[in-house]
């Protein structure tokens, strides 16, 4: 979410003043208004299941004069400070995924968040799907905008240094590594993955940390995968870019409603790279397209995984042909622009209806 709030900022400044207001890290108030867009980050207290305790957060929306407010969920926090802030300003919201887990947290935030849905002018969804199977929004759908997520092409080319690191990536691992870009969390599925593994005659590149980390790790050692799986921790968007181009494929194995878009199918895409994910009902099998752009399996199915993995890797023509057609189909459904466009028409919308 963090790296998304970022970049419609920065793709919002030709069009409008953008202030964006965002929990610290620390305990304390940082503002820098020198730069676009603004950024203010408030004292964060503490921490709470994920969630930062920002009291001032509402101060800070109150002062600011706005014609709208855009919020991001989920984020109980920043629901809460526009909430106390009283402001009447209008609302959109991007509904960016449900919340699967923390069962007695939700009943507890459910009037909230409900209170919030109900004021808001307009709530942006990324996919269909989760127009159609998320139950939280089910009854303001005549108030939903299906947008998805778009990538911006031109950080996708590669410079000559990178070229040649590709080159030495694809020297040093052969043509046939897989590629995992992801958290370290549970709804991501990478133990699934580790065991498709077993009896591919490949690499594998774990790109991304997390409190899951250590677990597999230690499963990885277990299945006697040590020797050709690198846990390569965060990375640099250089250093990612380059295995973008250099690996084989990109595996997406998510295994929980959690994984509501990904995102990183489209970074693959637009690298020429076909996607081998999983069937959520999500946003998921609608971004990378079965047998269009890449494969698409059961969720928690190794043997499936392995056998669609071994299929691209067994036949480079149809990775190319994957790998093409996924690039076309960044270019004409989910690049930066078009998105940026979409949600200043929704903008646009909200701000015409008076009031």
């Amino acid at each position: 979410m963090e790296s998304y709030v970022r970049a419609l900022a920065e793709g919002l400044i030709p069009h409008s003043e953008v202030t964006v207001v965002v929990a610290n890290t620390h305990l304390r108030r940082d503002e820098d208004l020198q730069n676009a867009p603004h950024v203010i980050r408030v004292p964060r207290i503490m921490e709470f299941r994920s969630m930062a305790l920002c009291p001032s957060m509402a101060w800070e929306l109150r002062r600011h004069p706005a014609h709208l407010v855009h919020l991001h969920f989920p984020d109980p926090m920043g629901h809460l400070a526009f909430l106390l802030s009283r402001r009447e300003t209008k609302l959109v919201i991007t509904w960016h995924s449900d919340i699967v887990r923390q069962g007695l947290l939700v009943k507890a935030y459910r009037p909230l968040l409900e209170d919030v849905i109900r004021r808001a002018a307009a709530i942006i969804v990324s996919s269909p799907a989760m127009l159609e199977h998320s139950p939280w929004i089910q009854a303001v759908r005549d108030r939903c905008h299906v947008i998805p997520f778009g990538v911006n092409l031109a950080q996708f080319e590669l410079t000559e240094t990178q070229r040649r690191r590709v080159e030495d990536l694809r020297r040093r691992c052969g043509e046939s590594a897989v590629l995992f870009v992801g958290r370290l969390v549970y709804y991501k599925g990478l133990e699934y993955l580790l065991e498709a593994m077993q009896g591919l005659d490949a690499r594998l590149w774990v790109v991304g940390s997390g409190p899951l980390e250590g677990q597999h790790r230690r499963l990885a050692d277990r299945l006697g995968l040590r020797d050709r799986v690198e846990f390569l921790g965060g990375v640099s968007q250089e250093e990612l870019l380059a295995r973008l181009h250099a690996c084989a494929l990109l595996t997406l194995p998510s295994c929980e409603r959690s994984e509501t878009f990904g995102i990183v199918q489209l970074e693959a895409m637009a690298c020429r790279k076909p996607v081998v994910s999983t069937n959520l009902p999500t946003g998921v099998p609608w971004v990378n397209q079965h047998g269009r752009t890449g494969l698409v399996v059961p969720p928690r199915d190794s043997e499936a995984l392995r056998r669609a993995i071994r299929q691209l890797l067994d036949d480079p023509s149809l990775r190319q042909n994957l790998g093409e057609a996924g690039r076309k189909r960044v270019e004409s459904q989910f690049t930066q622009e078009q998105h940026i466009q979409k949600v200043l028409n929704v903008y646009a919308a909200v701000l015409g209806q008076g009031g």
